[in-house]
C-alpha cells in the first residue's frame, strides 16, 4: 500500500467514509495521473501528496456526511481537472454524473483518467454552463448540481439551478465566510425560483480549514431566459 493510499484510506476512516480496496486503486491511478499530467499542464496548484488527499480527494468526498448521493444523476459544473465530480464518481458508483467545464484540456485529461481507471458511470460536457443549461438534455434533469468554482453565489445560482429537477438541490462548496454572499443572492433566488435550503460546515482537521456545504432547493420551473447569455451571469450578477 503506498504513503497515499494508506493516508487517504486512514482520512477517510476518520470522517467515516468507506472506500473498497477498488476504490484506493482509482484513487491512487487519478493521483498519479494528476501529478504526472501537471508537469506539462497547469491542472492544479496542489500537488504535495497530503493537501491533494485533503483539499481535493477529502473535501470532494465529504458531501456525504450531510447528503446522500446514491442512486442519483449528478452534475459537476466548472469541473476544472475533476474535483468534485471525479471523487463522487469514484465513491458513488450506482449513481451518474456529467462534468462539464470550458477547457477541452482538463476534459481531455479527465478522460484519460476515467479510461485508466475504468470508471463508466460519468461523461464529460465540454462548454459553457450558460449554453448547455438551455439544452432539452440537460435542462432541469439532475438530482444535484455541485460547483466547487470560484464564482460568487448570485452568479453561480444563475449558472447551476437551470440544470436542477424541480425539488432538486444545488449544493456548492464554499469557505467558511458566505454570509456576504447569501444575502447578496436573494434577488437572485426570488428570479430562479429556488430557496435556501441548508448551511452546514466541517473542517478539514489536518490543516485547520473550515469549509461550508450551502444548498437551494428548486422550487419550480424557470423562466427560458435563465441563464443568460455567456458571461452576463458573471459580469451581471442577478
Amino acid at each position: 500500500m503506498s504513503k497515499m493510499i494508506e493516508f487517504l484510506n486512514d482520512e477517510a476512516k476518520k470522517n467515516e467514509i468507506e472506500l473498497s480496496d477498488i476504490q484506493l486503486g482509482r484513487f491512487q491511478v487519478y493521483y498519479d495521473l494528476l501529478i504526472e499530467t501537471n508537469k506539462f499542464l497547469n491542472l492544479t496548484a496542489i500537488t504535495e501528496m497530503h493537501e491533494v488527499v485533503l483539499k481535493h480527494f477529502i473535501d470532494s468526498m465529504m458531501i456525504s456526511k450531510f447528503y446522500d448521493l446514491s442512486d442519483c444523476s449528478i452534475i459537476d459544473i466548472g469541473t476544472g481537472a475533476g474535483f468534485p465530480g471525479i471523487p463522487l464518481a469514484i465513491l458513488y458508483p450506482d449513481s451518474e454524473f456529467v462534468l462539464l467545464d470550458s477547457l477541452q484540456k482538463r476534459l481531455t485529461f479527465i478522460d484519460q483518467v476515467l479510461k485508466t481507471c475504468r470508471i463508466e458511470n460519468v461523461s464529460l460536457i465540454h462548454g459553457r454552463a450558460e449554453d448547455f443549461a438551455h439544452d432539452k438534455m440537460y435542462r432541469e434533469q439532475f438530482d444535484f448540481c455541485v460547483s466547487r468554482a470560484v464564482a460568487a453565489l448570485p452568479t453561480l445560482l444563475e449558472l447551476c439551478i437551470p440544470f436542477v429537477k424541480v425539488g432538486g438541490l444545488f449544493v456548492s462548496y464554499k469557505s467558511e465566510s458566505v454570509s456576504e454572499e447569501l444575502e447578496n443572492a436573494k434577488n437572485a433566488m426570488e428570479l430562479l425560483f429556488c430557496k435556501f435550503n441548508r448551511l452546514d460546515k466541517y473542517e478539514i482537521s489536518d490543516l485547520n480549514i473550515n469549509r461550508v456545504y450551502i444548498s437551494f432547493e428548486k422550487r419550480k420551473e424557470l423562466s427560458k431566459k435563465y441563464p443568460r447569455q455567456a458571461g452576463k451571469p458573471k459580469k451581471n450578477p442577478l
